[in-house]
C-alpha cells in the first residue's frame, strides 16, 4: 500500500514538475490552400504528435503568398522543435518554416 501510495505522489509530482515550452514559427505558405483550411490541418498534425497550437496571425507578403505566425506549445523535451519543425514542413501547401522564438513557460 505504502509502495503504490509513493508511486502515485511521485508520478503526480513529475507531471507538475514538467515544464513546456512556447515557440513562436513563421510559416510561408505556397498559395495552393487557404490559410483557414492551413491552419485546420496545422492543428490537426501537432495535436496528432502531443503539440498545441495556441494562436496565429496572418501576414500577406504578396502574389498569393500569406505568412502565419503560429504560437505552438509543446512539453520540453531533446529535440522537440526539430519534431514540430518536420511536422510544419512535412505539409501540403506549406512553402518554408522558420522558428523565430523559443521560451520556456510554466
Amino acid at each position: 500500500m505504502s509502495t503504490y501510495v509513493l508511486t502515485v505522489v511521485s508520478q503526480a509530482i513529475e507531471v507538475v514538475m514538467m515544464a513546456r515550452i512556447v515557440a513562436i514559427y513563421r510559416v510561408l505558405l505556397d498559395g495552393s490552400i487557404s490559410s483557414e483550411e492551413a491552419v485546420q490541418r496545422i492543428r490537426k498534425e501537432l495535436e496528432g504528435k502531443g503539440f498545441r497550437l495556441e494562436g496565429y496571425d496572418e501576414s500577406p507578403i504578396g502574389f498569393g503568398i500569406v505568412a502565419l505566425n503560429l504560437k505552438i506549445t509543446a512539453p520540453e523535451e531533446d529535440g522537440v522543435t526539430d519534431a514540430i519543425s518536420s511536422v510544419l514542413e512535412g505539409l501540403e501547401g506549406v512553402s518554408s518554416v522558420e522558428l523565430d522564438i523559443v521560451s520556456r513557460v510554466g
